[in-house]
């Protein structure tokens, strides 16, 4: 005689993806032997959910419905956020009803769900597979009880211990289904209480559960082994970046040194009245000034706009790497070269003024700019005698 079995088994927030996956085939390889990925064509739904993963479609159906309920969705201790039946009997019962007669069965035990959790709307997914030894039906649903809120207004809460509250429910849930099934006009037995069969099915569900979680855990470790090995690949890129950047700021610095050693320089000028007279060698001299000084002007410029340019380039290497504690030393010990910098930059600021003062005190910018001109020189007429 064949028996009429359901199971159920509490969903944790964070289990949900390992069973969404299971349930909808996404996995490429099975650990079940009795899985034929060939026939997986043959499965077909009784409820598809509407979003793209069992997760999305649990939060619609949550904010459509207006369900309470205090969840822990992260962490150890998760709640229960939803429920699966599992539904079937042995081949040999599946094999005398034949194929019309298994999709009748099934979708007279998916009416049995409906009336158990409340109605279709809390149903998140109900697949039939038939790519496996015996056919089966997998409901995902939320489990949802009748209350009161904090004002006392009638509400619905989800709550997986309340729903199954009771040391018997499991029992119970037995007994109901096993009258449903049978006044479909369905020939089978309820297993009997206690007996060795029916915590041989649950056991062999269980398993099925646990090898699925070891198949997920060795999924997660290769894919964070990928991550890792990702993360030091960038690691070792933006060091590389920062010690070019670092390169880069020194030889400017030492450029802007070597340009602001100029500030050394004596101009020697003579005044008669409202014009200058100068010899060739204080106009040699007083020339080379005056185009240091311009050059020194513009490359000022330039070297403060490069300055910038590293700085916010740095700033953004540093950004990159806020999530990455290896590079945190790098990043620190940056920012302490771009504080001496920063500090020399200071120092030849204040050198560079000097220049500019005592250009300003001896008030050769005009003349200056006059002697950058070469003098027009005219030839003395000859002569005749």
């Amino acid at each position: 005689m064949s028996y009429a079995i359901i199971r159920n088994a509490n969903i944790k927030a964070g289990s949900v993806p390992l069973m969404e996956r299971h349930n909808e085939r996404r996995n490429k390889n099975y650990s079940n032997k009795d899985i034929d990925l060939s026939r997986s064509h043959l499965n077909y739904h009784l409820k598809q959910i509407r979003e793209d993963t069992y997760y999305q479609e649990f939060e619609r159906v949550r904010s459509e419905q207006g369900l309470l309920g205090n969840l822990r969705l992260t962490g150890k201790k998760q709640s229960s956020v939803m429920c699966e039946f599992l539904i079937t009997s042995d081949k040999a019962f599946f094999d005398k009803l034949g194929e019309e007669q298994t999709k009748r069965f099934f979708e007279d035990a998916y009416e049995f769900v409906k009336l158990k959790v409340g109605g279709e709307r809390f149903v998140v997914s109900g697949i039939v597979h038939l790519d496996e030894a015996t056919p089966h039906l997998h409901v995902a649903y939320i489990p949802v009880i009748k209350g009161l809120d904090r004002k006392k207004n009638p509400c619905e809460r989800i709550n997986c211990s309340e729903f199954w509250k009771g040391n018997d429910s499991y029992s119970k849930l037995q007994d109901e289904y096993f009258s449903h099934i049978s006044a479909c006009g369905y020939d089978l037995e309820r297993g009997r209480k206690g007996s060795t069969a029916e915590h041989l099915s649950v056991l062999e569900y269980k398993k099925e559960k646990r090898r699925e979680e070891v198949e997920e855990l060795d999924y997660n470790i290769a894919k964070n082994e990928t991550m890792l090995y990702s993360q030091g690949f960038e690691i070792h890129e933006n060091e590389k970046k920062i010690a070019f950047d670092k390169a880069e700021i020194d030889k400017i610095a030492k450029k802007k040194s070597d340009i602001l050693a100029v500030e050394n320089i004596e101009v020697k000028k003579t005044l008669i009245g409202n014009k200058v007279t100068v010899n060739a060698d204080d106009y040699n001299n007083l020339q080379s000034t005056a185009q240091k000084y311009i050059a020194l002007d513009k490359s000022k410029k330039k070297l403060r706009s490069r300055v910038e340019e590293l700085e916010q380039k740095v700033q953004t290497i540093s950004a990159e790497n806020a999530n990455l504690k290896q590079n945190q030393e790098g990043i620190i010990h940056l920012k302490m070269e771009m504080g001496k910098l920063q500090i020399k930059n200071t120092a030849l600021e204040k050198n560079l003024a000097k220049i500019y003062d005592f250009i300003e005190r001896l008030d050769l910018r005009e003349r200056l700019e006059l002697f950058l001109k070469p003098p027009t020189l005219t030839k003395k007429k000859s002569h005749s005698r």
